[in-house]
């Protein structure tokens, strides 16, 4: 049980992860695409944790977070695909600007 007095010293973890599968279409269950979600939070006072170094959006050629950078977006393929498995999927990034242009 965590202390109210003291700082959570964040020494368990729980984490989510959900497999997206990406077909071809809503009457073509053709697979294109696999993305994994990934949420980490502290077991003990339910902090979520912050994926640190990714940039915010989706991709089909890397790993990417929400906005808040607490859910881990890593696109993956089976192991017996061809590498370009996927990388035609569109995706987006959000960039942050200080002020207007």
């Amino acid at each position: 049980m965590a202390n109210p007095d003291r700082p959570c010293p964040h020494e368990n973890h729980e984490a989510w992860v959900n497999v997206i599968r990406l077909t071809a279409s809503d009457t073509d269950p053709t697979p294109v695409g696999f993305t994994a979600e990934i949420r980490v939070n502290c077991a003990d006072c339910q902090e979520p944790f912050r994926w640190t170094g990714v940039q915010a959006g989706l991709s089909p050629r890397g790993p990417m977070c929400s906005v808040d950078e607490t859910e881990l977006r890593a696109p993956l393929r089976p192991a017996s695909s061809d590498p370009d498995f996927g990388m035609g999927l569109p995706g987006f990034a959000v960039q942050y600007r200080e002020g207007r242009p």
